[in-house]
């Protein structure tokens, strides 16, 4: 069975749109860490209080069900990620 090498426009828009999300979630990341040592504070603090203001500003704008959702879609992530 041969394989297609052809890619679709919406399969490279979106690897290209995920590339874009990776790079500003690396220098998103790498700006706290920078910020956490500066400051003497504990990254994992740091991470956490950043991550339970996403949830309280998607609680206040969408919702708390739709905050729910994406910690519950996040924590499958996880999941499947541990699971490789």
């Amino acid at each position: 069975m041969a394989v297609s090498k052809v890619v679709t426009l919406s399969d490279y828009r979106e690897n290209a749109q995920q590339m874009q999300i990776d790079d500003i979630s690396a220098q998103a990341f790498l700006f706290l860490q920078e910020q956490a040592q500066e400051n003497n504070v504990p990254m994992r603090k740091l991470v956490m209080d950043h991550l339970l203001g996403i949830a309280c500003v998607v609680k206040a704008v969408e919702g708390l069900d739709e905050a729910q959702n994406w910690l519950a879609l996040i924590s499958d992530e996880l999941d499947q990620e541990l699971a490789n």
